[in-house]
């Protein structure tokens, strides 16, 4: 009964998570928990505490007048997100320098190749799967668990970000700046990939916020 309930649970977590990071529920968007419990055919406490994990990973607010909405898209909040992912994944990339394999190598190298193909024919969310597993695979390579903990905590609103701002927020010129970065990282040039790292999420920070900015107006 316990692992029914805790299915249950992970099963509702995971789906008003997944709806909220591709943007089928917006920014503001208000969360009945009677509207949902009845969605998915349960009881309103696994939908309580999968809404509360959720405010947990900032993609859920909860105020009091209202309840519970899905956490709007912020412009503070991103650049204080890609500050932090800056220095963290500019670390990561000269940490994986030093650890890289032929492997792995070949793993970003087909990520590269597949995220191209997929912006090419403008299958833009298998763009932002392909751009994070490349960027998750260099944070992995750093083989630095507190490094790897700290990007999984923002990991998420990144990827929110991606996907609702993915029609006027990506550039093809990052293709050819993440085949920059792998080849210093597979050349054991540690400092080269640091810095490329980080001039290319800055780069990547200017362009979201100038689609973010279409976007809103588009709201």
């Amino acid at each position: 009964m316990n692992h029914r309930k805790h299915s249950l649970y992970e099963q509702v977590y995971l789906s008003i998570k997944d709806a909220i990071i591709k943007g089928r529920l917006s920014p503001n968007e208000r969360l009945r928990e009677m509207k949902l419990a009845e969605m998915f055919n349960t009881s309103r406490t696994p939908i309580r505490e999968a809404l509360r994990k959720l405010e947990r990973e900032r993609l859920v607010t909860f105020e009091t007048s209202i309840g519970a909405k899905v956490t709007d898209l912020n412009k503070e909040t991103i650049k204080s997100m890609y500050e932090c992912r800056s220095v963290l994944e500019g670390l990561a990339a000269r940490k994986a320098a030093l650890h890289i394999q032929q492997n792995d190598y070949y793993q970003l190298e087909e990520y590269i190749i597949l995220g191209r193909q997929y912006f090419q024919a403008g299958h833009l969310e298998r763009v932002v799967e392909k751009n994070t597993l490349f960027h998750q695979t260099i944070v992995k390579l750093s083989k630095n668990p507190s490094l790897i903990q700290m990007m999984d905590q923002v990991r998420t609103e990144i990827v929110r970000y991606r996907f609702i701002t993915s029609s006027v927020g990506f550039r093809s010129t990052g293709f050819d700046e993440h085949e920059a970065i792998l080849q210093s990282i597979n050349n054991r040039d540690a400092d080269k990939a640091e810095e490329l790292m980080k001039n290319h999420i800055q780069d990547d920070l200017e362009n979201i916020l100038s689609g973010f900015n279409q976007y809103q107006v588009e709201l």
